[in-house]
């Protein structure tokens, strides 16, 4: 029985693990919790065996799944009163990194946003989903993820304007 279950849990996870992995460390922003989130879900796949119309459902499945998780963790407190070992770690290596990509600074700016618009901004710009499948995702209407994809462009502006006043 056992068997049967890694088998069809193989399938998604080897589909969809490196996804998963990235939208998760966008949100935990350590390597170990990320790891943890990506787990849970492929748990909590197992455990409800949801049937999907198609691939795209199954894929948006999995992500509104790991962003539950992830929001779920950081509301819980224990996580806001604990700190990482790699924040604790002066200098410590950035443990994440896309494909094809050397060094993304924007992406540690994003990742520094509030997650009503790192989310959407993660979504719609490194993972190349539509405003619509990003709705879909996060239970929102379009129109509050255009909003939220606004305001977050906005303050990675001032962000960058404020980084370059201060560096001049």
């Amino acid at each position: 029985m056992l068997i049967n279950e890694e088998r069809e849990a193989a399938g998604p996870f080897e589909k969809y693990k490196e996804l998963l992995y990235r939208v998760a460390f966008s949100n935990m922003k350590n390597r170990a919790d990320a790891e943890d989130v990506v787990q849970e879900a492929f748990c909590r796949y197992l455990k409800t065996k949801p049937a999907f119309a198609d691939e795209n459902h199954e894929k948006n499945w999995f992500v509104r799944v790991v962003l539950h998780i992830c929001y779920d963790i950081q509301k819980s407190a224990w996580f806001s009163r604990t700190a990482g070992l790699e924040e604790a770690a002066a200098g410590a290596v950035k443990p994440f990194s896309l494909p094809f990509v050397y060094e993304d600074d924007m992406l540690w700016r994003v990742m520094e946003l509030a997650a009503a618009y790192r989310n959407p901004l993660y979504l719609f710009y490194y993972e190349d989903y539509s405003i619509r499948e990003i709705a879909g995702i996060m239970e929102l209407e379009e129109g509050t993820v255009k909003t939220r994809l606004r305001r977050g462009r906005q303050l990675l502006k001032e962000k960058l304007l404020q980084e370059k006043a201060g560096g001049s």
